[in-house]
């Protein structure tokens, strides 16, 4: 889990927001190990990380696996921005969907998950 660096890891996920950077997360040493490489790369997905570095073909799959959004994602973010663009047509700004307020920072996480899933080719 790294948890040792945790703090240096989410510093570095918030000055390349801050900064408009894509965040690479750090290498996962042991190539043998897939699943605590497939662990290290989801915790790094959930911080904030748009990708992990890797040391060995190996590790490719893992990592694309844990950095693509799941079908679940995908089809939310794409109901974001379906209400969203229906919102817009009302002259609202801020909307609801499943009983939770939407505004501006949930939508760009949306569109996030939409541009990862394009560049991924789920859609």
């Amino acid at each position: 889990e790294a948890t040792e660096v945790l703090d240096a890891r989410s510093a570095v996920v918030t000055a390349c927001a801050a900064n408009e950077l894509q965040a690479i997360d750090m290498v996962y040493i042991d190539f043998h190990d897939m699943d605590g490489l497939r662990l290290e790369a989801e915790q790094g997905a959930r911080l904030g990380f748009s990708g992990k570095q890797i040391i060995h073909p190996n590790q490719v799959t893992a990592a694309q696996e844990a950095f693509t959004p799941s079908a679940e994602a995908i089809e939310y973010a794409q109901r974001v921005a379906r209400t969203f663009a229906a919102s817009q047509r009302e002259g609202k700004g801020a909307f609801a969907l499943d009983g939770k307020m939407i505004d501006m920072p949930l939508l760009k996480n949306a569109q996030n998950v939409l541009d990862r899933a394009k560049a991924a080719g789920k859609i």
